[in-house]
Formats: C-alpha cells, structure tokens, sequence
C-alpha cells in the first residue's frame, strides 16, 4: 500500500471519530467530547479522538483524562460535578460489552441519564465498534499488500539471479573499498566457489591483486577499464580473461559501485591468430610460388642450354669441369625451387562429418562481443535438416570467421548480418549445401569486385588482401565454390557451396567397408 493511500485511510478514521464525538455533544448538549476504546476486552480504555463544538477542545492531559476513565470503573453512565468541572461519563456498549468510553464536558450542570442518552451511547459504541473494524480491515489490507510487495520482490529478485546466474560471462558488483557485493555463478565458478561465498570478502583476497584490477582503476579514473589476465582453469589449463570495468554513479556523480564483466577470449584469441598466421603463411607460400614460377622459367632455359652445350663438348674441351659443376649448382637450384613450391601446396588433411549449423553458432558466439559492440544486429536463417558435410571443421570455420569480420567492418555505424544455410541445387548429381552471409554495409564497387579472391589484392585501408584469397582457397580444397555480389551503398553477400560428401572420401570408404 502506497504512503499516500495509507495517508488518506488514517484521516478517513480520524475523521470519523470526530464526528462520532460531534454527534454525543449534539445529542447531550455537551461544549466537547473525548472518545477512549478497549483494542481488547481486558484492556483499558485508550483515548483516540475527540471534537469540541466551537473549536478545538482542552488537551486531554489537561482535563486528566485517564484519571476519569478509572472514575467510571463498570459503571454505565456517571456525573461529576466538582468546583467548576461538569463532566457526565458514558460506557459505550457494542456487542455485548463495552467497547469503549465518552467523556463529555458542560458549561453548566449535565442533564440527568435518561433512556435518550443511554441509546446514544449505544449508538455510538455501534458507530465507533464499525469505525474501529474498518481499522483493522485496512490495516488488514495493508499486511496482504505488504506481504504481496514482498513476494514480488523475492519473485524479480530470484528472477534477476537466474538470469544473471545464466549469463556465460562473469559478473561481479564492486564498492570502492574493494569488497564484493554480489557476483554470478560463472565468475564464482572460476575460483571452485560459490556465489554467496565471495560476497562481503575482499577482492584481493579471491579474485586477485586489488590495486591492479580494472574495478581500482575505475574507482580511480571514473572512466570504464579494459584489462587482459591468465587464469589457470578449474579442470587444467590457462585461460585467457579479458575484464571490463563499468563505474555505477550516485545522484551527486560520484563513483559509488562498480561492474566488473569477465570474457574469456581464448578460443577467440587463438582463432585470429590461427587466421593472421594462415594469411602469413599463405603469404608467404603464394610469394614463393611466384619466385619459383618466375625464376624457374629462365632457369629451365639456362639448364636446357648447358645441358646442350655439353652434350656438343668433345671430351677434350678445357675447363670442362666446371660446366659440370654449374650443372649441378642449376640442378641444386631447381630442388629449392621446389621445396619453395611445397609451401604453396595444400597438406593432407583428414576429412570428418561437419555439421555446418553448430561451425556458425560458435563462430557467431566467438564474434558476438564485437557485433554487439559494432552496433550489428545478426538474423539466423539455419535449415534445421541440413545435412553434414565431409571437411576439415577448423578450416571451414576460418572461411567463416573471416567472413562475419570481413562483414562486421563493412558496416561502421551497425547494420543487419544475415546468415543463411539451405539446401542448394544437385551439381553434376552431388547434394550439395550453401551458406550465404550477407551484410548491409558499404559495399564493393563493381571494378573490385572481380579481384577480391586474387592475393595481396585488398579494399582495406590496412589489409594484406590474403583473407579471402586463403578463404578461397580452403573452399576449393573441400571441392566448393565460393562467390560474391554487391551493390555500393547497400551492402554485400558472399555464397559458400559446398557437396555434402566428396567422392573420394566415399569410394575410399567403400573399399575399407565393402559390406556396407
């Protein structure tokens, strides 16, 4: 129950009590009245109101009124007149027992008890008997209200800890002294604990050094920190942490609590530099495919002239020798062109049943901060029956964390990813599958557009245009094919077809399992 509502309710009972002590003076022709009532029947008469006929009456100490309820004991009514006092005492019956008491004040001499004034008194134990249950039914009303109030704030609080208990990352609520006020179950998990038990303990004591956490800093700065820890894991091994700290501002702007969200980036972290090492290496092997196409075509040449020329050499020839030593110094040089060649070369891979659905969840899961925090909003479109396809998951996977980064760049101030999978149409009689990622950013021009999958050819301001080249590359190696279309200004998609099973890998299977 609202303070007002409650406000309102008492004055209604004051009211009420005031027009019951009115109502006897009227009747009796009494200057005021003063009304006492038993909360209990063993109890004594406590004052509760009173009304005087011009204006406000003498306070109760004054006329020592609790002196003149003992006066009237289990009498029904009684007069006092005594030096210049003229009191008439009335027992207020209700129910079969007396509810309360009137005093009531005169000028002059009260009238004498009449059958009158006995069936006002009992009017007005009726009246104030119902104006005191109407007091008890709203005080009534106010404990359901108030338990009500409080169940459902047990109901939101119970609700606002599963959810936070639910969220995958860390949270922990921090005061300036570098307590724990509250924390989640996946930051506590961490630390083999439960949640309430960091609450109330210090933050240098459990979560780590206090004076270098990102919370310090922002008590410090009251700005938001940024901050990357090592953690060993609950079950073995490290865990790469990233910790943001968010200041919570009092009403004068002062920083009173702080948020810390804890983030591992592990897998995340090992992903791009999984990525920046393939563009490296497909860097450098595409360079040295170059080098090795370029200077094995002279050397071809150089080596079949030689080769000629000694051929055409009688034995007798001086200095021989050392044409054969040059041939052999070629011959060393074409076997390192070679091996140059063989960084270019894709290895064996082992091919298993990848289910294309679950690489785009983690790869969307993996990306999700960064989305979010570009503003991008993403709409799956995932075939539930689509089938697994035979590949290598980890490549399959850099193909589409290269992609949603290359999108969630191409749209600064957000945008719309949309991530589609289906069915796509038999080719040469495979089942085939195709994913298309589409964004809304600034698009590639139409004389781009046709050289984004070449190496070293880049729209980035500060790319190495190795990307979709090595993106390209590991699709073809699944026996795919990967395409692009775009509009300037509106945005572009890329369409990734790949067959559900390689015919290599099923008639090696054939041959290993003839029965089946």
């Amino acid at each position: 129950m609202s303070a007002s509502v409650q406000s309102d309710i008492q004055i209604g009972l004051k009211t009420n009590i005031q027009e019951i002590a009115l109502d006897l003076c009227t009747m009796t022709g009494a200057k005021a009245c003063y009304l006492a009532m038993r909360e209990r029947p063993a109890a004594p008469p406590r004052f509760i109101g009173a009304a005087g006929v011009e204006g406000d009456p003498p306070d109760w100490n004054e006329i020592d009124g609790a002196h003149l309820l003992r006066r009237i004991g289990h009498n029904s009514a009684l007069i006092i007149t005594e030096q210049s006092r003229h009191v008439m005492l009335l027992a207020l019956p209700a129910s079969n027992r007396n509810i309360g008491a009137a005093i009531l004040l005169f000028d002059a001499e009260p009238p004498p008890i009449s059958d009158v004034i006995g069936a006002t008194a009992r009017l007005a134990g009726l009246a104030l008997e119902s104006v005191w249950q109407l007091s008890a039914l709203h005080d009534q009303a106010e404990q359901i209200a108030e338990r009500t109030r409080l169940r459902e704030i047990q109901l939101s609080r119970n609700l606002i800890r599963g959810v936070i208990d639910s969220v995958p990352m860390g949270l922990v609520l921090i005061d300036p002294a570098g307590y724990v006020l509250a924390a989640n179950r996946a930051l506590a998990g961490r630390f083999g604990l439960e949640p309430a038990m960091l609450v109330g303990r210090f933050y240098g004591n459990v979560l780590g050094e206090w004076n270098e956490s990102a919370a310090a800093r922002t008590f410090a700065t009251r700005q938001q920190q940024r901050l990357r820890r090592t953690l060993q894991r609950p079950g073995g091994g490290e865990a790469l942490i990233e910790i943001a700290s968010i200041p919570l501002f009092d009403a004068s702007g002062a920083a009173y609590q702080a948020v810390e969200v804890w983030e591992d980036i592990t897998e995340r972290v090992a992903l791009q530099t999984q990525l920046v090492r393939a563009e490296k290496l497909a860097a450098i092997g595409h360079l040295a495919a170059s080098i090795a196409h370029e200077v094995g075509n002279p050397l071809q040449a150089i080596q079949g002239f030689l080769a000629l020329f000694l051929e055409q050499c009688p034995p007798e020839t001086p200095n021989q020798h050392f044409l054969q030593l040059a041939e052999e110094e070629i011959e060393r040089i074409v076997r390192v062109l070679e091996r140059l060649r063989d960084l270019y070369r894709p290895r064996a891979d082992v091919f298993t049943h990848v289910d294309v659905n679950e690489l785009i969840e983690n790869v969307l899961l993996l990306t999700s901060k960064q989305l979010e925090r570009s503003r991008i909003r993403v709409l799956r479109e995932l075939d539930p029956d689509l089938p697994a396809v035979q590949g290598v998951a980890d490549q399959l996977k850099q193909v589409l964390l290269n992609l949603v980064l290359n999108a969630a760049e191409a749209m600064p101030h957000g945008g719309t990813l949309h991530v589609q999978t289906y069915r796509h149409h038999v080719v040469d009689g495979r089942d085939t599958i195709a994913i298309a990622i589409t964004d809304t950013g600034i698009g590639i021009p139409p004389d781009q557009l046709t050289r984004i999958f070449d190496g070293l050819h880049t729209t980035k301001e500060r790319g190495m245009g190795l990307g979709l080249y090595t993106s390209k590359a590991i699709v073809e190696r699944h026996l795919g094919r990967i395409s692009a279309q775009s509009i300037p200004g509106e945005g572009t998609t890329f369409e990734i077809v790949l067959p559900v099973r390689h015919e290599e890998i099923r008639h090696e299977t054939t041959r290993e399992n003839p029965g089946r």
